[in-house]
């Protein structure tokens, strides 16, 4: 029995002709000690550009990970996150019609005794738990790096007009950073991980999120109700949700929750 249930919804959303996130995950027949891995993209980039970037960046993210040989879990996820980049970058090369193409990309690996992530872009993770809300992620965007700087508060980048500028994505350069921390985060029982596109968290409130969460419970159910929710406050961009519940953790993420 796996220790998680996952769900999962995408729109192209009210305004926009073509969806250009991708999404997907994998889960080990083996039981490999690999995890299980999620993975949500939102491609820019031209007429076909976007969604074969976005395609691109999860599909190689995929393969790569759980190819890679390495002991590290964070390690995989890097070298992983490097070789989608590779590849985004090699087939703008090679085809003017993608040339320019990009995608962010975060990416969770959920084992029962933790939880690793890598991530660039302004796509976003968060935890839910115990009524309570909680990005993991940071964006890498412009309007986030004038957050940090002080120069602009949160509620002034809402409406920023460059609050669409990303600083760092697959493909966006030949060098890439990503964040992916060496160490595990704990996870509890009945918490949830939320993995969604701008089109999301850029229109539904973090209290709007979290209500939904608890009102449907259900990861598949909840995130068709996000997607709705979405739309009905204009669905002005593609729309992507993927969301785990922990149903049950190991030993080691017990005993660690009990002495936290």
């Amino acid at each position: 029995m796996e220790f998680v249930t996952i769900g999962s919804a995408t729109h192209a959303g009210m305004k926009r002709q073509e969806n250009q996130d991708y999404h997907a995950w994998h889960s080990p027949e083996d039981g490999s000690k690999k995890g299980i891995l999620l993975a949500l993209a939102d491609g820019m980039g031209g007429r076909y550009g976007g969604s074969t970037a976005s395609k691109i960046a999860v599909d190689v993210l995929i393969e790569t990970y759980y190819k890679d040989m390495s002991h590290s879990i964070s390690e995989s996820l890097e070298k992983a996150f490097q070789k989608a980049n590779e590849e985004v970058n090699a087939r703008g090369r090679t085809d003017i019609n993608l040339a320019g193409m990009a995608s962010t990309l975060t990416a969770v690996v959920l084992k029962p005794d933790g939880m690793h992530y890598a991530h660039v872009g302004d796509s976003r993770g968060y935890i839910i738990y115990k009524n309570e809300i909680r990005q993991f992620t940071a964006d890498h965007s412009f309007v986030a790096d004038l957050i940090k700087a002080g120069q602009i508060t949160e509620e002034e980048a809402e409406t920023h007009p460059e609050k669409n500028i990303i600083t760092r994505a697959i493909g966006l350069e030949s060098e890439l950073r990503v964040d992916a921390p060496a160490e595990p985060q704990t996870i509890k029982k009945d918490q949830y991980i939320l993995l969604c596109c701008d089109g999301l968290h850029g229109v539904v409130s973090n209290e709007g999120i979290m209500s939904t969460v608890y009102e449907y419970k259900d990861p598949e159910l909840i995130c068709e109700k996000l997607v709705e929710k979405a739309n009905e406050h204009g669905g002005p961009d593609n729309i992507t949700v993927v969301i785990a519940r922990v149903d049950r953790i190991g030993l080691m993420s017990r005993i660690m929750n009990l002495v936290r």
